[in-house]
């Protein structure tokens, strides 16, 4: 779902979308804030910063969306995937990187660091109790 960070940038595939989230949004934790917010509230969504175009991803109980804002909006309906897979997908993809994930959105603060990568951890662990 999401590539490797790099130089503030990442990239987010699902099926046939593609986009380029910039470090303007906390990516990862954003993601999973969303998938929780699924679990608890039954809905996520989560919007992202390409820095002159966004893209929100949209999870309902019955939908999963993908909202494209560029010269016009466009929708992409992924309804057909398993919430289940992506956030198993997305849990790999994060800790896969941790290293470049906790540095995603903070400076050269090791203690800045320290909590983003606790922050996302927490994140992670709350997830996973939500997880079949």
């Amino acid at each position: 779902m999401i590539s490797k960070p790099k130089c503030g940038w990442c990239n987010f595939t699902l099926g046939d979308f593609e986009g380029t989230p910039s470090y303007l949004t906390d990516v990862p934790v954003d993601l999973l804030n969303a998938f929780i917010d699924y679990h608890t509230k039954g809905n996520g969504i989560v919007w992202f910063d390409e820095e002159g175009t966004e893209f929100s991803l949209v999870l309902t109980p019955y939908s999963l969306f993908i909202i494209e804002e560029k010269d016009k909006p466009t929708l992409y309906d992924f309804s057909e995937m398993k919430i289940e897979s992506l956030e198993k997908e997305l849990i790999q993809d994060i800790e896969s990187d941790i290293y470049g994930w906790e540095n995603f959105i903070t400076d050269d603060d090791p203690e800045e660091i320290k909590i983003h990568r606790d922050e996302i951890l927490q994140k992670i662990a709350i997830l996973k109790k939500y997880m079949r």
